[in-house]
């Protein structure tokens, strides 16, 4: 992994005319980049932090309609970067996996069920018993707009592979995408959890530590946080919309600098510089994201100079 010098040992001037940066993530990031990576890169870079977070496909699609003109653009997933470069769109060309994360059962430590949540997490009770009673409260976002929505479902239906359980499905996401009484939007989810309003939820495990919210780990198997078991993940997919399918697939964070960046360019740069420096990993390794290297994905050399220097592609890039 590279590492630019100039976010290490201290503040950079500012010289662009344009001081805002406008960086459209997924939200289940929205803590760290508002609390964390938003406020360093400030005070590093001297631009202005403007950030937003939804659902990742929500993203996706509020771009293809022009609702949104991110200088950055920040997803879970390569489905969304995918939705932005397919199809005769041109807003994203190349885009990098920066870390990597698994998912977990966060839930509320105020709930009627916690010593049940006690028990799963030291091993004694199964996770998916409790969460299959009638009268937990198990929140989750919604597949058709956000990634970790569809990795519910495929998790789930790993589950069913590795426990040899073909009901767990059913049971956990009460006849999954129609019930919609279990959905909410992916922004809110962990307040509503932190408020009570559920039991318990499907989270990234770095949303968890980040909140201090106790989780449950799932085995390597059907976390989708294992290089190991990617080929086992691909046995499962989602269902898009479109009729489209996402493929199980160990969950990366992407970025990137869409084609819809006009205003700041060069505060794009300087964002995902900072988030690919030194600076940037250890908060998110504290912060409980997985270290990976970086993989450059779509068109190698449409990427920036500024931002890949040319030591990591010394014959793609000029």
């Amino acid at each position: 992994m590279f590492f630019y010098p100039q976010y290490i040992s201290g503040k950079i001037e500012n010289k662009g005319e344009f001081k805002e940066v406008n960086v459209l993530y997924a939200g289940s990031v929205l803590s760290v980049m508002e609390k964390k990576i938003g406020i360093d890169f400030q005070n590093f870079s001297g631009y202005i932090f403007s950030g937003e977070g939804h659902g990742s496909i929500q993203n996706a699609n509020m771009v293809l309609d022009k609702q949104r003109t991110p200088d950055v653009f920040i997803s879970v997933g390569d489905k969304p970067m995918e939705m932005l470069s397919n199809g005769g769109h041109a807003n994203v060309k190349w885009y990098i996996s920066f870390t990597a994360d698994e998912l977990v059962i966060a839930y509320n430590p105020k709930s009627n069920f916690k010593n049940d949540f006690e028990k799963s997490k030291s091993g004694i009770i199964p996770w998916y018993k409790i969460l299959s009673g009638p009268d937990v409260k198990f929140l989750r976002s919604d597949p058709f707009l956000d990634p970790k929505g569809c990795y519910t479902e495929i998790f789930t239906k790993l589950a069913y592979v590795f426990y040899q359980n073909s009901t767990l499905s059913s049971l956990i996401l009460k006849e999954e995408k129609k019930h919609s009484n279990q959905i909410r939007p992916e922004e809110i989810l962990m307040t509503l959890l932190e408020t009570g309003e559920a039991d318990a939820v499907h989270a990234y495990k770095h949303e968890a530590i980040e909140r201090g919210i106790p989780y449950i780990l799932l085995p390597d198997q059907i976390n989708l946080g294992s290089l190991t078991y990617a080929d086992f993940y691909k046995q499962k997919s989602c269902m898009q919309r479109d009729g489209s399918l996402v493929e199980g697939k160990p969950i990366v964070f992407n970025i990137t600098i869409p084609t819809t960046s006009v205003k700041n360019t060069k505060g794009a740069y300087e964002f995902v510089k900072f988030l690919l420096s030194a600076k940037g990993k250890t908060i998110l390794d504290d912060n409980g994201f997985k270290t990976i290297d970086l993989i450059y994905k779509g068109d190698k050399q449409s990427i920036p100079k500024e931002i890949v220097p040319k030591q990591i592609f010394p014959n793609d890039i000029d």
